[in-house]
């Protein structure tokens, strides 16, 4: 049931864009508290586990295969966080909910903010994401179209998830455990 749609109705849709107009978007959470699962220690030592903290923000990635990425926006528990006290700019959009967790206002607000960007471009793109309810169809867009993946499909055929993503997620793994052992 995927191939054939793939192959028909979503190679048709995008047909009609050169690919630095098509962007791939989709969210990831982040358990930025919570320390790596594996470690080295001695053979003859035990491991000792623990509970992994469960505190998180989401994100919103999206690029295009040429590497153009687009603002990241991110959604935290905090309204004015304390790592932002002094901060006069930050690289992404950041926006407050209590769980952290995606939701249709936020993701139409993300939506028309690109769409307005993208007009100061006079470009029209293609934007593809996941089916869920989180992602409404947003209404009156001029320079974005919406393009829906089926639904249960996003791991076979969003490839921001298996590459942007897991790189992002890998290289802030990476960061947060330098500064644990510094």
């Amino acid at each position: 049931m995927i191939a054939p749609w793939l192959e028909t109705t979503l190679s048709t849709i995008l047909s009609r864009y050169p690919l630095e107009n098509i962007f791939n978007a989709d969210e990831f959470d982040l358990f930025y508290q919570c320390l790596p699962d594996k470690s080295l220690h001695l053979k003859n030592e035990k491991g000792i586990g623990g509970k992994h903290s469960k505190v998180r923000l989401t994100g919103m990635a999206a690029g295009n295969v040429k590497g153009e990425r687009l603002s990241m926006f991110v959604i935290g528990k905090s309204k004015s966080p304390r790592c932002f006290k002094g901060v006069k700019n930050i690289s992404c959009r950041y926006r407050a909910q209590p769980k952290s967790w995606m939701f249709a206002e936020l993701f139409e607000e993300w939506v028309k903010e690109i769409d307005l960007n993208f007009s100061f471009q006079k470009r029209k793109i293609a934007l593809i994401v996941d089916y869920c309810s989180a992602h409404p169809n947003v209404q009156k867009l001029d320079w974005v179209e919406l393009i829906f993946l089926k639904p249960n499909t996003t791991s076979i055929t969003q490839s921001i998830d298996q590459e942007v993503i897991r790189s992002l997620k890998a290289k802030y793994r990476s960061l947060a455990v330098k500064k644990q052992i510094a």
